[in-house]
């Protein structure tokens, strides 16, 4: 399949959301197509752990499962999982880049721009395709990334990162921002401790999002075909103070860890929790030094707990 052809936007071609900086580009180039609807930013380091690139990944895939666009800036670690994670569940996510399409950055991640763009996605960047990253581009770009989203979700981030520069414009604009919540010790956590001071909202699940879209009165646009499928069955993800107790369900993920189960989706399976819950469960018991990894990636209980 060949690339969509390149426009190049400006005046009142701009995305209208983009009026709300204080310097707004005055043009942007745009491949394949923009979201009419709600749209979720979802930034972090990249230099990601692997939790955290799995908790990027659910929760950009409920929120394409949800009808909502995932836009993130195509870096490597948590960009990268957010853009999979919409991808993977066949919704619209958006590569809002410094860099033009023939010139990505980073490199590697060229195969993976294209299958944005053909899965009805888009690139959208500050310079022509055949450009590089210009001086304080990353800066721009987040500016933008930030303005075209109806709420900012920062993944992971440590001090300096990219994420907090996104954080600082989503304060600014005004766009609810969330951050997921680090162990006061996590080496790369230092940037969304220090956000979640100055009081960005608690991301837990993907229903956090949703309410805070739902607040601005936004609803989904439409949602993917093998979604109608999968959604109905899994609902009780965007629901975890509303189902099972909290206690139940941690019990649940232990129990399967012990028999065997190493990763989200056989946990998920042998514990019959949806794939949100699943997530934000390991996450605390992480944290929590009650599950680690081997060798090979896989979960497993501490061994000084058993």
């Amino acid at each position: 399949m060949s690339d969509p052809a390149e426009i190049c936007l400006s005046g009142s071609a701009l995305p209208g959301r983009l009026a709300d900086l204080q310097s707004p580009p005055c043009q942007l180039y745009l491949r394949g197509e923009l979201p009419r609807g709600p749209a979720v930013a979802i930034v972090g380091t990249r230099s990601s752990t692997k939790e955290y690139e799995e908790f990027a990944y659910t929760l950009a895939r409920e929120l394409a499962l949800a009808g909502v666009a995932v836009l993130s800036g195509g870096a490597e670690g948590i960009d990268t999982q957010a853009h999979l994670g919409a991808l993977d569940a066949g919704g619209t996510t958006v590569v809002v880049a410094s860099a033009g399409f023939e010139r990505p950055f980073p490199r590697k991640n060229a195969d993976l721009f294209r299958r944005v763009l053909d899965s009805g996605g888009a690139y959208l960047s500050l310079v022509p395709a055949r450009a590089s990253t210009g001086r304080g581009g990353f800066f721009l770009r987040n500016a933008c990334l930030v303005a075209l989203g109806h709420a900012v979700a920062v993944v992971e981030a440590g001090i300096p990162s990219g994420a907090l520069n996104a954080a600082a414009h989503a304060r600014s604009l005004g766009r609810p921002l969330f951050v997921a919540p680090v162990a006061p010790w996590h080496p790369r956590g230092a940037g969304s401790l220090a956000e979640l001071r100055r009081g960005a909202r608690l991301l837990i699940t993907v229903k956090d999002l949703l309410r805070a879209l739902a607040e601005q009165n936004l609803h989904a646009v439409g949602t993917p075909a093998e979604a109608q499928r999968v959604l109905r069955p899994q609902q009780e993800s965007f629901d975890f103070t509303e189902t099972s107790p909290p206690e139940d369900a941690r019990a649940a993920v232990l129990v399967a860890v012990r028999g065997g189960a190493g990763t989200s989706d056989e946990i998920g399976l042998a514990a019959g929790l949806g794939a949100g819950r699943v997530s934000e469960l390991i996450l605390t018991l992480r944290l929590e030094g009650v599950l680690v990894t081997d060798p090979s990636g896989r979960l497993k209980i501490d061994k000084l707990l058993i």
